[in-house]
């Protein structure tokens, strides 16, 4: 078998956009040189799927179980997810395979970490409270005392709005053939890498500055905090959303095709 040199990994790589998203943006120069490797090893890109997966039920796991210890361990192991993530993909492309399903456990990889890493960070820090939302809690004139059940709250609504955001997205794109983003970017492509898209897609996704933020908090004992104020930004973020849909889609009522 002719393996692909490490200069044609790179090339296949090279003409992907990540979209100003920053960790996806400094995971993606590393992909080559892993994927290189697992090439030389005879892996295939779906066993990477798979690696990844699994990488991505040991993050929440470590999570869930809370303790600064494995809270460090599961943000700290949410980068390698993201390196082993772009690594997949570059392999498909140096060796020119199509492997839909394998798309397919990529993307729902994707959505399994979107989904359940802030609840089970939420579960984590319930148990493993570092009591920084107490003190936000108290800067407000709240009680304190409900502050970790507030966390796990949070924690959950905002698993619940980033997968309800990307379940419409989806039905939007059944529906009538385009989503949300891809409505804004088409009415608007001006603003496709404006400061507003660029700043609320970073913060909104683990590929931008989403794991940096959880990462950080979790070293310095602000991920009580953070997570209550992740939790504000997504309430802010749904009610943008539902605008939006409502204002690009109220007026279609053709069905597609």
């Amino acid at each position: 078998m002719a393996y692909p040199t490490l200069q044609e990994v790179r090339q296949a790589n090279a003409a992907v956009d990540d979209d100003g998203y920053a960790l996806l943006t400094l995971s993606r120069p590393l992909g080559p040189y892993l994927a290189w490797i697992a090439i030389r090893l005879r892996a295939t890109p779906r066993q990477v799927n798979y690696l990844s997966l699994v990488l991505v039920f040991v993050v929440l796991v470590l999570a869930a179980a809370g303790g600064r210890t494995g809270l460090i361990a599961a943000t700290a192991l949410v980068f390698i997810w993201q390196i082993v993530d772009v690594t997949d993909g570059t392999m498909a492309r140096a060796l020119a395979i199509r492997d839909n399903f394998g798309g397919f456990v990529d993307y729902a990889t994707g959505m399994v970490i979107a989904a359940f890493l802030p609840l089970c960070l939420g579960i984590g820090a319930y148990f493993s409270p570092d009591h920084s939302a107490g003190d936000l809690f108290a800067r407000f004139g709240l009680d304190a005392a409900h502050a970790a059940t507030a966390v796990l709250i949070a924690g959950a609504g905002i698993s619940v709005i980033a997968m309800y955001m990307r379940l419409i997205n989806r039905v939007l794109f059944i529906r009538f053939g385009d989503s949300v983003i891809e409505a804004a970017e088409i009415e608007a492509p001006e603003q496709r890498n404006g400061i507003t898209y660029l700043v609320t897609k970073n913060i909104e996704t683990l590929g931008g500055v989403q794991a940096f933020a959880y990462f950080i908090a979790v070293a310095f004992g602000l991920l009580d905090a953070l997570i209550v104020l992740y939790f504000l930004f997504y309430l802010c973020l749904l009610a943008a959303f539902s605008v939006s849909v409502y204002r690009n889609y109220a007026h279609r009522t053709a069905y597609l095709g």
